[in-house]
């Protein structure tokens, strides 16, 4: 059964209400996992061509990536992607398992599922407070770890998003831990028409 997301329409004023919300409860979310301190650095809804999709989670197309990818479905759907540079993401499982610094540096099956927990923890926030927030029913997927080049990561992950579309919106969030260089990016990229006007 599909949903006539057709039918789902926000302003962009009501989504940057409802990006404030979700992602500060996402971030919250993140901060208790790791027993960390996380805070928003950036927040904003950008209309994004698919000539410069890979610089959503990379500065450059080679750059190396760990991604946590959700789908996201009910009265909207989209999908939810966290991003980190490699060490970002070894730092991160570290702190989550209670770990000296630096002792992860690489991904095996215990530290996928330590990331796919996170990401279903952060997109659970995110969505449980937008649907709160607008009164709908939002469901997250299994997430997914995936580790690639930016270019090649965005190729695979958003061509859905970009289908017959020269441009999408997308939701971007950065964060960091003031005790530690820690820096990421959510990305939400929700397919329902967002009117601008």
């Amino acid at each position: 059964m599909t949903t006539d997301t057709a039918q789902v329409s926000f302003n962009l004023a009501s989504w940057t209400k409802l990006a404030k919300v979700g992602s500060t409860t996402a971030v919250t979310g993140l901060s208790q996992m790791v027993n960390k301190d996380f805070s928003i650095t950036a927040l904003s809804i950008e209309e994004v061509s698919i000539r410069n999709a890979t610089k959503l989670v990379g500065a450059n197309p080679s750059d190396r990536v760990i991604a946590i990818y959700l789908l996201f479905s009910g009265n909207a759907s989209g999908q939810i992607l966290l991003s980190f540079d490699p060490q970002t993401a070894y730092d991160l499982v570290d702190m989550a398992l209670g770990l000296d610094p630096n002792t992860t540096n690489t991904l095996g099956e215990m530290e996928r599922s330590v990331l796919g927990e996170m990401g279903n923890i952060v997109g659970a926030f995110f969505l449980n407070s937008v649907a709160d927030c607008a009164g709908l029913r939002l469901m997250p997927s299994p997430p997914a770890v995936m580790e690639d080049t930016a270019g090649k990561l965005v190729g695979s992950l958003l061509a859905e998003a970009f289908k017959g579309r020269e441009s999408i919106f997308v939701i971007k969030l950065k964060f960091h831990s003031p005790t530690k260089e820690i820096e990421g990016n959510f990305l939400v990229l929700p397919s329902v028409v967002i009117h601008t006007k």
